[in-house]
């Protein structure tokens, strides 16, 4: 079960293309509702997050007005950047993946020069 969490915590907050979404998400949610109140912030933050916000929301709404509190809608917006960074760290592995297999540059070389001196 620890290695499950590791591999979770690794592709969801280790490597930039998560990281980046996390911090812009964040950034357009404090920006959108902490500091001045602006709507688009907010907007703009609900739509980063909208494929699984909008799924989420629906089965919140069907569940009837007990469930469609603050804090219930906090944890859905941040259970779906968190959801939606796991995918993205996913795709990432995939990519790398795919390109180590191909014969692309492998993870730790730098080019260098040719002929392999240093």
């Amino acid at each position: 079960m620890r290695t499950g969490l590791r591999t979770f915590v690794r592709l969801t907050f280790g490597n930039w293309l998560s990281v980046s979404y996390l911090g812009l998400a964040a950034f357009f949610l404090v920006f959108g509702f902490g500091i001045n109140g602006s709507y688009v912030g907010g907007l703009l933050g609900g739509l980063l997050g909208l494929p699984t916000l909008l799924v989420l929301v629906t089965v919140i709404n069907s569940l009837g007005a007990w469930a469609q509190g603050t804090a219930v809608m906090a944890c859905v917006v941040v259970f779906s950047y968190t959801f939606q960074a796991f995918l993205l760290g996913l795709l990432v592995r995939a990519v790398r993946t795919r390109s180590q297999r191909a014969g692309g540059v492998e993870s730790g070389s730098r080019g260098g020069c040719p002929g392999g001196a240093a």
